[in-house]
């Protein structure tokens, strides 16, 4: 009911019932106050009418307001020119309506326009979203597949890495006997009884790269079944060549034992005998005796308590004990490779053989080793050593080269060459040594 054109037509209702209005008053003043009948009136109204129809011709607004009196003319004219207003100033608000209409419709076109290009990005992010969905799905199935493939792989591996360990030695295990070798190339671990046992990944790594094979796995938290071997040796049997003050060839056996507690001490017993044939003189019997216990502090830290003891008829000194202590550090302890030192000081006691110019030297020392170890290959262990014995009277300096080939199993081929310089020496003796061996080693 507010529409515009609704006000338009009240105006035009309003001003045709106001001209109306005005065309129903008489033409003009009454003459006289005599009372006219009503037969009068229908003789004036016949008149009329009979003028009407005789003249049928029309009134027009310029007929009417001549008939008007001038009071009545300006209220006719003020009518129309309010009514005029009225509807110029409803023209004026209709058009400002319009107007707010048009923007209201424009401004919603605009929010359509921008609501759909919303809708289209959205959609079009959702497809993108789904597609990048299928494809992490696909990449996820992808791993699934690769995990499942190398652990199947991995399975197998160490399947016919097991089947075969009873064929794989240990050279480690083996050399670690030696005087010069410590157990901390052992890769074992203490199961809650207290025995050593391996897992199966650090078993795998220790077959494949270092060759030391227990049958004692661990399988998850499954228990060692075996206990723990604490004592093991070895038994070599070979011969020597020796430069020393005479060219010698000797017959040797040796007898290596060792008890270790891993983590905890490590005692080595080595002795060696050898019997010596000198040129054009009777057999002459050698012996050497070398007992060492280690205490460790940390798994890199340990400290020692060392006697080697020396016989020897045809070396420049026929008697030669030497009494250390002192402490030890492993620098490196890798996959096939370790190197470690001792550094301590000692009392050593060196008499000649019969017959020698009397030179005997009882005096304290600083004794250092260095020693260097590396798995070359499967059966392939060379071991690189030195020693150092500083004394105020003599000073003696070694260096040992040795190479260990597996050959089945258990036995080994050992060839060493070891060479000694001693500072001071009796007269007409010589200040090096040097000897070369091939032996025949057994572990067990």
């Amino acid at each position: 009911m507010n529409s515009p054109f609704f006000y338009i037509l009240m105006v035009n209702l309003v001003v045709f019932s106001a001209n109306a209005w005005f065309f129903m008053e008489p033409e003009g003043p009454i003459a006289k106050e005599s009372p006219v009948t009503i037969e009068d009136e229908k003789t004036n109204k016949n008149e009329i009418n009979n003028k009407d129809l005789e003249d049928e011709k029309p009134l027009t607004m310029d007929d009417i307001l001549l008939n008007l009196t001038a009071e009545e003319t300006l209220a006719v004219i003020k009518s129309q020119t309010d009514a005029q207003q009225k509807i110029e100033t409803l023209k004026a608000q209709l058009q400002a309506e319009l107007k707010k209409t048009t923007q209201r419709q424009q401004a919603q076109e605009l929010q359509e326009a921008k609501l759909a290009t919303l809708e289209e990005e959205n959609q079009r992010l959702a497809d993108k979203v789904s597609t990048l969905d299928n494809q992490v799905n696909i990449q996820e199935s992808h791993l699934a597949e690769s995990l499942k493939r190398e652990k199947q792989l991995n399975d197998a591996l160490q399947k016919e890495l097991l089947k075969h360990a009873s064929l794989l030695s240990s050279p480690i295990d083996q050399i670690k006997t030696s005087i010069d070798q410590k157990s901390d190339l052992l890769k074992t671990k203490k199961t809650s009884q207290g025995r050593n046992g391996i897992s199966d990944a650090e078993f795998i790594d220790v077959a494949v790269q270092t060759n030391n094979i227990q049958t004692d796995v661990v399988d998850g938290n499954e228990e060692a079944i075996l206990e723990e071997k604490h004592f093991s040796g070895a038994v070599e049997f070979g011969f020597n060549y020796e430069q020393e003050n005479e060219l010698t060839k000797s017959a040797e056996g040796r007898l290596i034992l060792d008890y270790n507690v891993v983590d905890q001490y490590n005692i080595n017993n080595d002795i060696k005998f050898e019997f010596e044939d000198e040129e054009d003189e009777e057999t002459e019997n050698e012996w050497r005796w070398q007992l060492q216990g280690n205490y460790n502090l940390d798994p890199v830290n340990l400290i020692f308590l060392r006697s080697d003891i020396q016989r020897s008829q045809s070396a420049s000194y026929g008697k030669e004990d030497t009494f250390t202590t002192g402490y030890g550090h492993i620098f490196f302890n890798e996959n096939n490779h370790k190197f470690n030192t001792e550094f301590g000081p000692g009392y050593k006691l060196a008499e000649p053989n019969d017959g020698e110019d009397e030179v005997s030297f009882n005096e304290f020392i600083i004794r250092t080793k260095l020693n260097y170890e590396r798995i070359v290959t499967e059966s392939l262990q060379v071991t690189l050593g030195s020693v150092f014995e500083l004394g105020h009277k003599n000073s003696v300096y070694e260096v040992e080269f040795k190479a260990q080939n597996r050959i089945y199993q258990e036995l080994y081929l050992i060839f060493d060459i070891n060479y000694k310089y001693n500072q001071n020496v009796p007269e007409e003796s010589e200040n090096d040594e040097l000897s070369t061996g091939f032996n025949l080693q057994y572990a067990f």
